[in-house]
């Protein structure tokens, strides 16, 4: 009975977050109405009889009878389920209980299931939404070693095979940076020399008299967040920020999906855009973000010093 009360508040946790995303052929966008998708999911969920289950078993059940409703559902609330290999979290039991073939998916990703129960719209997309038709699973085979081998259907196993084959596209352009931008100052204390009239002997040597001086550098930074829950782990982004009506961009690259730009100037307005790179290439760059830095307030600070006479 604990065990079933678990899975049953698992699965309405899926339901009822406020926190989810939804995925698509596009960027994943926060909701907080339920959305056409939602009620979908929640159809196909009693349709399914999957209401309790765990999130993986509804996964391996959407996937392996094609409801996309169901799996957009799930994916809202783990997105990046599209890309791990979801059934090595799965007891051998659950796997048992879902299909005859269980031990050629106790390590498998979504597409390596939707292909071998031939289910076509899945494949498609989680192929449009990026994920590795490359990855390898059980017994080192990839999807499209494994196509029908569960479900044979001649026309979804041609569609599908079609699919898998076809040349990899560049991945679409990720999300638009959130920006932060940042001012910070560094004091510097140095020491600086000018001459002055001698008071007791206007006509000698002049004295330097020496002056501390706190010279105040002003650092401003920006930072950018661009997560996209589409693009799988260590995926290469480039960002490029340059400042309004400059023809000058400055490059960085990563993997990850927050970066910091330092060595910008107070009180300027920038212009943001980032794209990602999978095995096929760039993808087109985010629509334009700018973000303008804090204008800088903190003055020079000096300190008096001492006269001293003049060597030579």
């Amino acid at each position: 009975e604990a065990f079933q009360a678990s899975l049953a508040q698992t699965s309405r946790s899926l339901i009822s977050s406020p926190d989810r995303a939804v995925m698509g052929k596009g960027p994943i966008e926060e909701i907080h109405e339920e959305t056409q998708a939602e009620r979908e999911g929640k159809e196909a969920i009693e349709a399914s009889g999957t209401f309790g289950a765990s999130w993986r078993i509804m996964l391996f059940r959407a996937v392996r009878d094609d409801s996309l409703p169901l799996v957009n559902l799930v994916c809202s609330t783990h997105p990046s389920a599209i890309h791990e290999h979801f059934t090595s979290g799965m007891e051998e039991w659950q796997l048992q209980w879902e299909s005859t073939r269980w031990y050629e998916f106790r390590e498998s990703t979504a597409l390596y299931v939707a292909s071998a129960y031939a289910s076509e719209k899945v494949v498609e997309w989680l192929l449009a939404n990026g994920v590795d038709p490359d990855a390898v699973c059980y017994s080192k085979q990839t999807a499209i070693d494994v196509v029908g081998q569960c479900d044979y259907k001649q026309a979804q196993v041609a569609a599908i095979t079609k699919l898998l084959k076809a040349p990899r596209m560049p991945p679409q352009p990720p999300i638009q940076p959130t920006l932060f931008a940042k001012i910070g100052y560094e004091d510097h204390l140095k020491t600086v020399y000018e001459e002055v009239v001698n008071p007791e002997d206007p006509d000698g040597p002049k004295l330097r008299r020496a002056k501390r001086v706190t010279e105040t550098v002003v650092r401003c930074k920006v930072s950018a967040t661009y997560k996209s829950y589409w693009l799988p782990p260590k995926t290469n982004y480039e960002l490029r920020l340059r400042k309004v009506k400059s023809p000058d961009w400055k490059v960085e690259r990563t993997q990850a999906t927050h970066k910091v730009v330092t060595g910008l100037e107070p009180d300027a307005t920038y212009e943001v855009q980032v794209r990602a790179k999978n095995v096929a290439g760039w993808s087109d760059f985010s629509e334009v973000v700018h973000v303008t830095t804090p204008a800088a307030k903190r003055e020079v600070e000096e300190e008096g010093g001492e006269e001293e006479e003049e060597e030579g």
